[in-house]
């Protein structure tokens, strides 16, 4: 399993004991090399920004909470995707939200470029079924 491509992952929700929640079961997979957690949009935006310089951080995988104060995960996404061209390409992003809005579904699905929509909360088998997808 050495071979395997190292993953690091971008954590992105208001909700800190969600974050750790997330952090912890991530923390479990050895496939994983680094573990990134934003508590909004704007924090994320700000960290991305920075990944144009510091490409070393640049995370393959992004789990986005839609339901964010200031910066939701639908605004967030606007911005992410005027960032440079080849980071935005590099990595991948899932909406991971406790949402039953069937119009975020909508959105979800007339994106096109996210990889998934999943429920909270992130357990092992959806993680480990991202992490193959990746």
């Amino acid at each position: 399993m050495s071979d395997q491509k190292k993953i690091k992952i971008l954590f992105i929700d208001d909700d800190k004991a969600t974050n750790f929640l997330n952090k912890h079961l991530a923390k479990g997979r050895e496939n994983i090399e680094s573990i990134y957690l934003k508590h909004s949009g704007f924090e994320a935006m700000e960290f991305l920004e920075g990944c144009c310089t510091e490409t070393e951080n640049i995370p393959n995988l992004i789990f986005l909470d839609i339901n964010m104060p200031a910066m939701n995960g639908w605004e967030f996404l606007e911005e992410f995707y005027t960032l440079d061209e080849n980071l935005v390409n590099q990595i991948k992003v899932i909406i991971l939200s406790s949402s039953d809005d069937p119009g975020d579904l909508k959105r979800f699905e007339n994106n096109g470029k996210l990889l998934d929509f999943l429920r909270k909360p992130l357990n092992v088998k959806a993680l480990d079924s991202v992490l193959q997808k990746v």
